[in-house]
């Protein structure tokens, strides 16, 4: 148990470490306010069979996002983390916090890809890793349809993200 927070840990410092460049003068804040983005989703969950005899259950989220603007990988690549709430939606308690590292780019017009790795917290603790398509609505808000895979619980996602 011990091990798995400080596995999130790490993942909060790294992610901390990454965003030091960002550090402006005294004047100027820490964190750009135009960088974070909110979203709320609905999913589908399972749970791996072989461990449990629940079916599958609709579950719901709450996430904010931070984008990296410092770390994109390459032209066109873009990098966020996101911090999240998730309820799997099962009769027993199935709440979990969750922190991935996220990439996404343009696939055409306003159709987007994204994939993500992280960490879950909660009721299925582990990594987690998921991929998707975006499709941006307007300059502030995105829609996302994602699959996202724990050591447990597997989930399709339909995700609202508002940039603020």
């Amino acid at each position: 148990m011990m091990r798995k927070y400080l596995l999130s840990l790490s993942l909060v410092v790294l992610s901390g470490a990454t965003v030091s460049p960002l550090m402006a003068d005294e004047h100027q804040p820490l964190l750009d306010r135009n960088l974070f983005s909110i979203g709320v989703g609905i999913s589908s969950n399972s749970i791996d069979t072989r461990k449990n005899d629940e079916d599958d259950e609709i579950g719901f989220q709450f996430f904010g996002a931070y984008d990296l603007t410092e770390v994109n990988l390459m032209e066109g690549v873009n990098s966020s983390v996101e911090f999240g709430l998730m309820d799997y939606g099962f009769k027993r308690d199935s709440t979990g916090v969750w922190a991935t590292y996220t990439v996404d780019g343009i696939i055409s017009g306003d159709l987007g890809w994204l994939a993500r790795a992280g960490f879950d917290i909660g009721d299925d603790n582990g990594l987690m890793f998921g991929a998707g398509l975006g499709f941006i609505v307007d300059e502030k808000s995105e829609l996302r349809f994602e699959y996202v895979a724990r050591d447990e619980v597997d989930s399709w996602q339909f995700n609202f993200l508002y940039h603020l």
